[in-house]
């Protein structure tokens, strides 16, 4: 009986370990062009680009089909109004089921500025590159 019971089980297991299963893929890349626009109280104070190494994962479903992506920046960016240099660290998620994704972007200045960003991405948005400041920390400005 073990032996049929032992037999059996790795039938089960063989069969569950060779149907399709999920898989993620990740990659380093170069943006050239990341931007930003920086409001606080609702009033642009700031607009960021700049050069940012990205590392992304993505991660499929069954039948290859993307379900999220994650981003992360990180790099220098220069103020298009003050000329000030940043550095930028930003994580993103987007939801492909839902079609829009998430981030936190952490901006800070050598010169004293800070901005900390929670944002909303939508790729339908034509306006600000597609992103919705959630909320915004000026710190410094």
């Amino acid at each position: 009986m073990k032996t049929k019971t032992f037999f059996v089980l790795c039938l089960l297991l063989g069969f569950g370990l060779t149907q399709g299963s999920a898989q993620s893929y990740s990659y380093w890349e170069v943006w050239d062009q990341y931007a930003i626009n920086v409001y606080c109280d609702g009033e642009l104070v700031d607009n960021l680009t700049g050069e940012t190494n990205v590392h992304t994962i993505l991660h499929f479903n069954n039948q290859d089909e993307l379900v999220w992506a994650r981003q992360q920046f990180n790099g220098e960016l220069t103020s298009n109004i003050t000329g000030e240099g940043f550095t930028v660290t930003d994580e993103f998620v987007f939801d492909e089921i839902v079609g829009t994704g998430t981030g936190h972007c952490n901006l800070i200045g050598d010169a004293g500025s800070h901005y900390i960003l929670t944002y909303t991405w939508d790729p339908l948005i034509l306006v600000d590159y597609g992103l919705t400041i959630v909320t915004a920390n000026c710190i410094g400005e």
